[in-house]
């Protein structure tokens, strides 16, 4: 009996998340219980003294309480890289940025459409199904838990009468995620996207050649399409986070190398330890 309870639990728990994915709700969803669950997953030594402040385009902004545990955090930087990885399931980290916080945010509500969602003129609610669609939808729900078959039932109603009034208002599902999106327009979640792989490509390249000026990059990837925008912003955080280490004292020298290289685009030949050293002092907290 307990097996059988656990394989329908399971399947219930598959089908919430195809109809999570389906309506473009799954990454929003797992953003919001990464938050919600950041103390337990990264346990009390961090998660008592920090909290996700922000989710954008890939970086993680976690708030800290106080110095102390900042440069703690610097130092297990991979680490909480990799548990958040865990947990999405996906490669999603391109980058951490720690900054000082005096306390937990309030709590509030979230919706999870509200990145993408349009104001409709047609209410979902006002929209009628056919008798097959909805014949449909209660044999899905059939299938699932006791408990959950009126959940399962009104969530996928729901969904199907969006995406209805979406479609009665002109709106497409975009062919690269799904959302909806006006005819004959970019979908701006997809340019993000792209704009955001660039990115990560750029940041690769310049923590391999932390030299290259903007024309080198043009000449050496120009089947990449590369703007100069996109390198000025991956440059520009490269050092605004090396500097943020050195300012917290958790700078290695390889780090002090490759901010010296961002900062003066010379190669490794052409710098002198005293020269790295008295560059990186002018960043460093000595209080």
């Amino acid at each position: 009996m307990t097996n059988m309870r656990r394989g329908t639990t399971e399947k219930a728990g598959d089908l919430i998340q195809e109809v999570l994915e389906h309506n473009n709700l799954l990454k929003p969803y797992r953003h919001y219980e990464l938050k919600k669950k950041w103390s337990s997953l990264m346990g009390n030594r961090i998660g008592k003294y920090s909290y996700i402040k922000d989710i954008r385009e890939g970086v993680i902004t976690i708030g800290v309480f106080n110095s102390a545990w900042m440069n703690q955090l610097f130092m297990y930087k991979n680490n909480i890289e990799e548990k958040i990885n865990d947990f999405l399931g996906e490669k999603y980290v391109s980058d951490i940025k720690f900054v000082s916080a005096s306390k937990f945010p309030e709590k509030r509500m979230i919706n999870l459409a509200d990145d993408y969602e349009f104001v409709l003129k047609i209410k979902p609610a006002d929209i009628v199904l056919a008798e097959e669609t909805v014949n449909t939808i209660k044999k899905v729900s059939d299938n699932c838990q006791e408990g959950l078959k009126e959940k399962i039932y009104r969530l996928q109603v729901a969904a199907k009468r969006r995406s209805k009034a979406y479609e009665a208002e002109g709106y497409i599902p975009c062919s690269g995620c799904g959302r909806w999106i006006k005819q004959n327009k970019d979908c701006e979640y997809c340019l993000s996207e792209k704009n955001q792989e660039k990115k990560v490509k750029l940041t690769a390249i310049l923590n391999e050649m932390p030299w290259l000026t903007w024309e080198d990059v043009q000449s050496l990837y120009q089947r990449e399409s590369f703007q100069e925008k996109q390198y000025d912003e991956v440059r520009r955080n490269c050092i605004y986070r090396l500097i943020e280490k050195v300012y917290h004292n958790a700078d290695t020298k390889e780090d002090d190398l490759f901010l010296s290289i961002f900062i003066t685009r010379k190669k490794p030949h052409e710098l002198t330890d005293r020269f790295i050293t008295n560059l990186v002092n002018k960043y460093r907290n000595n209080a």
